[in-house]
């Protein structure tokens, strides 16, 4: 299942209840904060597998949800800009050799070739290949810190839309960027982890919503307590 195709599945397994509880986008971002915050509490208190593997789906998943409210919201472009096959777009090499003060990011802007085709196993494949080895070196508690940034930039971005003086194709933009670099840093945690983040994500929401059991989530409430991860059955 290429990328495109899982987003699709998000959006229709959880696309209508988003838009009866979830309506605006603050709820969306907070609910994906609350996500990464769920994360962080089980690799701090219990580092199991299965359940980091959990953890990590339920971000992506969430990721997906915020670029539902969009619509047409181009991430996988963007994705493809950011992130092409052939260099880390800050320092023009592969793998990566930024410093740790670098320039702005340089979008690609030919074609997309194969990487339209990429599925996520892919996608993560590729982000190993380029900055795995640096991230590795630094370390999971790096790769958070990193991941909450990026949430925190979302949700700055979505403070300043009132102030921003450009057309809704710029705002759209810069939502996609914002997000393909959460996406790129839950990936991040997937590759440094060594867990398979596609095969986890396809285990858990594949066969449709795990609380309800329905290709299309017909759920009417919301948790959105902390996970109580030490009493959590698989």
């Amino acid at each position: 299942m290429k990328l495109g195709s899982l987003q699709d599945h998000f959006f229709n397994l959880y696309g209508r209840r988003n838009r009866i509880f979830l309506p605006g986008l603050r709820e969306r971002i907070d609910f994906l904060g609350l996500a990464v915050a769920d994360l962080q509490d089980v690799i701090r208190k219990i580092p199991e597998t299965s359940k980091i593997e959990i953890a990590l789906t339920r971000v992506m998943a969430r990721v997906f949800c915020v670029g539902e409210h969009f619509l047409v919201l181009p991430l996988i472009e963007t994705l493809i800009a950011k992130y092409p096959s052939s260099h880390c777009s800050y320092c023009g090499r592969f793998p990566c050799l930024c410093s740790e003060i670098r320039q702005d990011s340089q979008l690609t802007i030919s074609g997309a070739g194969l990487q339209n085709e990429w599925n996520l196993r892919q996608w993560q494949q590729h982000f190993n290949a380029l900055y795995g080895v640096r991230n590795k070196e630094k370390g999971v508690e790096n790769v958070l810190n990193r991941l909450f940034k990026e949430v925190s930039e979302l949700s700055s971005l979505q403070l300043k839309v009132p102030y921003m003086n450009c057309g809704i194709g710029e705002i759209e933009k810069e939502f996609a960027l914002e997000l393909s670099d959460v996406f790129a840093w839950t990936i991040a945690m997937a590759n440094v982890l060594g867990i398979d983040l596609q095969k986890a994500v396809l285990d858990r929401f594949g066969n449709g919503c795990q609380q309800c059991r329905q290709l299309q989530c017909i759920c009417v409430h919301f948790n959105v307590d902390p996970v109580r991860w030490s009493t959590l059955t698989i």
